[in-house]
């Protein structure tokens, strides 16, 4: 059952009233106890009566009256002291009604909003064609259903995809109190899942790898204020495909009279198509040297028909310039296209190309008559084809497992020349290498002729000042890569000594010795590991061509024994993986990471936290394989892709989903001057020009620092232009795409947003930016009842009026006692 949510919006106090109460008819808590009360001060008012009317029989009536009206108000005044009267200040809380309006922000959202003749299918928009998440935008702001909403309810605006937050909680109109208009949950919620409202409709941005709807409508549920929230208005195009079951939860809202209003986007019918979604092929190749290439085709009412794909070849040029320039073709196959939705895979084994640079591969197929969108035909990558070999230097404590088949592994593949220092090795011993050596490289050019170093629990201590510095400025400066792997003897020692202290800057994570982190965690069960959504996404840990087939096969991996060396990654590095120790062990509340890493300048580092990855020899020998090429080639990336002597242009990695966010790194030989600054640019799939402003690092001013969001599908070109010269431009090629599962089902799915909103009752809409107008909203906002309610709060009694009705009362007593006793005095009473 969900909680009891918070209003981030504290109520408005509409009115203020002081009342007077008494403490001992407060703490009646039964029906008799007021009654009997009333009773016993009748009754002493009788006695007092009867007994002065014997008394003073004898004595006139004025003065028999003033006798017992001077008793009747000492005892008065007595009673009213053992009433306990208080005065408080009650202000009436008016607790406004809340509706939650859930945003859609999953990738399927940046597909168009409706389908016509020509461009409907995914991906294949025009420029400025809406887009579905565009059209949600405008009936949300144009339209006015924000407004029409605000006009009796406050409004909570949520985005959803794979995890669901609240962005911002706007006030009801014509209630704002002072300094409360505009209040956003980033400073005001308390459970701090709402983030600085400043562009908040900038995070409605497609971007999400799944849609959970359900999990989204449950936390809405769970977090805004149960008996406040009236309804919730969903704009998505309901293609839920992951967690909880969307009715289910639909149920739980109308059993908690919380109505769902759906407003559905996109079309439920796409036209015939047959698309390119992906290609994947190695990003570096040696002349001469075969690879293979897999397209991914995805096709829409289209099923077991016949298509033919080519493969073709051409100089790389800017996005689109494929289609026209003169190309070689290398292959062509015949498929067969699956059902709606389906990826079909189609491999080229490409025997190698001669030419060396930048050369474009381009999938094109040849649709069935009946595809009506031609814009998605073909699709473009890029492959540096370089004749310079990956130098690599394995430097290892000992002969581990993990050092003896990393060795194997590199030394069999023709793009990798493998160097060893083995710190336990004998004069004269023999390695699968292509040389031994007996002490690190001692000077920057002979340290500067590899790509890549992979370290195996080695002792960083044996590495004396001048090593360890030079060791710095090949990462930071010649864009060297490393690859840290932990173990149980030399990693221990080295983490926590002084003289390792430049060495131990280079890790992505605090290692032992920093504030107690660090410490091996050691299990005698396998603690499987849990990537992060970094990891998920980070392609150099992909043990397939796909992200969900890598992931199948990584669930497949029981675990690892060990977690060494890992404490706290750093401000800057990226998390990839933690290990799930088993319950009962030490440290199994924590994720420790086994896997991080970080850009150090214009180099890269990364930390595998124990010498386990063998183990996946167990699921095969091509998983282990895979990984550990990718491995050494991501670290490598930096030194193999220069380009230009006068700076390099560095992304995190070629592949971004759509709508994520692109970090680029411009690297200068010399420090940045302030003008003219380097330009640098982005080419969008359709051509579109953006710029992409550089900001320099305040700590390296030979760093600068820019971003961009790749919001379409497709191939995406940064360029950097550096100023005169003929080596001043440096280029880099991205490619954005939808991620699997939203790619499967992109039809908006009216059948399940009609089950959501019948089971509180409703029926779904679905607009279009040009046909729903602000009455349409108004419409909607009038089906949703005011649930708004009043309730009281007392503030502390006043301790001022207190006193001075005690200091009246006291005077008041005493006074009528003694008035009353002087004048018994004068009448000869006793």
């Amino acid at each position: 059952m969900p909680s009891v949510g918070q209003s981030p919006v504290p109520p408005a106090a509409r009115a203020v009233r002081e009342r007077i109460v008494s403490t001992l008819v407060d703490g009646f808590s039964e029906w008799w106890q007021m009654p009997l009360l009333a009773l016993a001060a009748l009754t002493l008012i009788a006695l007092v009566i009867w007994t002065y009317r014997r008394d003073a029989a004898d004595l006139p009536w004025p003065a028999r009256l003033l006798l017992a009206g001077l008793r009747l108000g000492a005892i008065t005044v007595v009673g009213i002291a053992l009433l306990d009267l208080q005065r408080t200040t009650e202000r009436e809380l008016v607790l406004p009604s809340r509706v939650a309006v859930l945003v859609d922000a999953s990738a399927s959202m940046s597909l168009p909003a409706a389908r016509s003749a020509a461009d409907g299918a995914p991906g294949s928009a025009p420029a400025g064609a809406a887009s579905r998440a565009g059209a949600a935008a405008a009936v949300l702001d144009a339209a006015g259903l924000l407004g029409a909403l605000a006009e009796r309810h406050e409004v909570s605006v949520w985005r959803f995809e794979a995890d669901a937050e609240r962005l911002v909680t706007l006030p009801q109109r014509g209630v704002t109190e002072p300094g409360e208009a505009g209040r956003e949950d980033g400073a005001a919620d308390a459970s701090g899942d709402g983030a600085s409202s400043a562009g908040w409709r900038d995070r409605l941005r497609p971007a999400g790898y799944e849609t959970r709807l359900g999990e989204a409508l449950a936390a809405v549920l769970d977090r805004e204020p149960r008996g406040l929230l009236a309804g919730i208005v969903v704009l998505t195009d309901g293609a839920s495909n992951a967690g909880t079951d969307p009715v289910a939860v639909a149920g739980a809202c109308a059993t908690a009279e919380v109505s769902i209003h759906p407003l559905g986007f996109g079309s439920d019918r796409l036209p015939a198509n047959v698309r390119v979604a992906d290609v994947v092929a190695p990003s570096r190749a040696v002349p001469g040297d075969g690879f293979a290439v897999v397209a991914y085709l995805q096709a829409q009412g289209l099923d077991r028909s016949a298509a033919t794909v080519e493969l073709l070849e051409a100089a790389a040029g800017q996005p689109g310039a494929a289609a026209t320039a003169p190309a070689r073709s290398i292959a062509i196959r015949d498929v067969v296209l699956g059902p709606d939705g389906d990826l079909v895979p189609v491999r080229f084994d490409v025997p190698g190309l001669a030419t060396p640079g930048r050369r474009a591969l381009t999938v094109r197929v040849r649709p069935p008559a009946q595809d009506r969108t031609p814009a998605d035909d073909a699709q473009q990558i890029e492959v540096d084809v370089v004749e310079q070999v990956t130098q690599v230097l394995l430097v290892a404590g000992g002969p581990t497992r993990e050092y003896q088949f990393a060795r194997s592994v590199l030394h069999r593949d023709k793009s990798f020349a493998v160097d060893v220092l083995l710190g336990t090795a004998l004069p004269g011993i023999s390695q699968d290498a292509r040389r031994m050596l007996d002490q690190f490289p001692d000077s920057d050019a002979a340290l500067g002729g590899y790509d890549a170093i992979v370290a195996f629990d080695f002792d960083w201590r044996l590495l004396d000042a001048a090593a360890q510095a030079r060791l710095e400025r090949w990462v930071a400066r010649e864009s060297g890569g490393m690859i840290f792997f932990s173990g149980a003897v030399g990693t221990e020692r080295w983490q926590g000594a002084v003289e390792a202290l430049t060495v131990r800057g280079l890790l992505p994570v605090e290692g032992a010795g920093r504030l107690g982190a660090g410490q091996a965690i050691v299990s005698a069960e396998p603690m499987r590991l849990e990537f992060t959504r970094a990891g998920q996404e980070a392609e150099f840990l992909w043990l397939a061509p796909t992200a969900a087939a890598s992931q199948t096969i990584w669930e497949e991996f029981r675990g690892v024994h060990a977690c060494i060396g890992s404490g706290a990654a750093k401000p800057g590095a990226t998390v990839y993986a933690r290990v799930v120790p088993p319950a009962g062990a030490a440290g199994a509340d924590a994720r420790p990471i086994f896997i991080a890493g970080q850009y150090y300048g214009s180099g890269s580092t990364v930390v595998v936290a124990s010498g386990e990855l063998w183990r996946l020899r167990g699921i095969g020998d091509a998983a282990y394989e895979r990984i550990v090429t990718q491995l050494v080639r991501h670290v490598a990336q930096g030194r193999l892709l220069r380009g230009s002597g006068r700076g390099r242009l560095l992304v995190d990695r070629d592949r971004f989903p759509v709508g994520g966010s692109v970090a680029v790194r411009l690297v200068l030989a010399e420090p940045a001057a302030a003008e003219p600054r380097p330009r640098c640019r982005v080419i969008a799939p359709d051509g579109s020009t953006v710029p992409v402003p550089l900001e320099a690092e305040p700590s390296r001013p030979d760093m600068l620092r820019g971003g961009f969001v790749a919001s379409r599908e497709g191939s995406w070109q940064i360029e950097c232009d550096l100023g005169p010269g003929d080596d001043a431009r440096l280029t880099r090629r991205v490619q954005a795409q939808l991620p699997d599962r939203e790619l499967a089902r992109p039809q908006l799915d009216r059948g399940l947003l009609e089950q959501v909103a019948r089971a509180s009752g409703r029926e779904p809409e679905y607009p279009t930016s040009a046909s729903w107008t602000a009455a349409d909203s108004a419409r909607v906002a009038a089906t949703i009842p005011d649930r708004s309610r009043r309730e009281y709060e007392t503030a502390s009694a006043d301790n001022a009026f207190k006193r001075r009705l005690n200091t009246i009362l006291l005077a008041a007593g005493v006074g009528m006692l003694c008035l009353e006793w002087i004048t018994r005095r004068l009448l000869r009473l006793a």
